[in-house]
């Protein structure tokens, strides 16, 4: 399952992981009225997503095209075994002064590391708080050989994120569940901030011990940690 995404949601997420952020729009895009076409590269020192671990490491690309309210974009990453690829598209508008987004995002992967996702997006930020859902989302499960079984797992997956800032703390706290045929829920503190034109950040998490993971029973209840450094331009 896939990664980092692209968020104005948060100030703190958006510097912290615009190495897939400024890649991904599982997370809300703030609108731009401009037709342009960005880049990014970044690294991971170890890759989670959604509280579930991808690899130990991992680097990235992504390419990003905005014009009005529509945004357009992929992101490859590479993983143990493989290649990650996901593609996302949909459109950024606001409401009631509030930034919202609708759209749709597919992961995909080599060499069977995982099954495919497919996803609708939706999220809006609130400001003091922000929420990101996938909904009508499908999974390709596959079996521990890597052997896709010809079954498939509905899910949701819902992301509140606060910032901290309102008590003095330069972070964002996020509460994250699966619902439907896959489970588990994770809670995240993230923190960012630009050095030399680059986007440095760290997150601190844990899963729960039924969390969703390529085997069962692996990297579950499990506290993590890791480094991220993303560019764009």
């Amino acid at each position: 399952m896939r990664k980092l995404t692209k968020s104005t949601l948060s100030l703190a997420l958006t510097a912290l992981m615009s190495v897939s952020m400024l890649s991904h729009a599982g997370e809300a895009v703030a609108e731009d009225h401009s037709s342009n076409v960005s880049y990014n590269i970044g690294y991971m020192s170890e890759y989670w997503y959604r509280g579930v671990y991808q690899s130990d490491s991992a680097v990235s690309f992504g390419a990003d095209y905005e014009a009005g309210m529509l945004y357009a974009g992929t992101w490859l990453a590479d993983v143990d075994d493989g290649i990650e690829f996901d593609v996302y598209a949909g459109i950024s508008f606001e409401m009631m002064g509030m930034p919202m987004y609708l759209g749709a995002t597919g992961y995909y992967y080599s060499d069977n590391f995982d099954g495919n996702y497919e996803e609708l997006n939706a999220g809006v930020d609130m400001g003091f708080m922000a929420l990101d859902v996938a909904f009508a989302g499908e999974y390709e499960n596959i079996d521990g050989n890597g052997v896709n079984t010809g079954a498939k797992s509905d899910y949701e997956h819902y992301t509140i994120t606060v910032p901290l800032s309102f008590v003095g703390l330069p972070l964002d706290y996020s509460y994250q569940t699966f619902q439907d045929e896959l489970s588990g829920f994770t809670h995240e503190l993230s923190y960012g901030t630009t050095v030399g034109g680059a986007d440095v950040g760290l997150v601190v998490g844990r899963n729960s011990e039924n969390s969703t993971a390529a085997t069962a029973g692996t990297d579950n209840d499990t506290t993590y940690a890791t480094f991220n450094l993303g560019y764009s331009f």
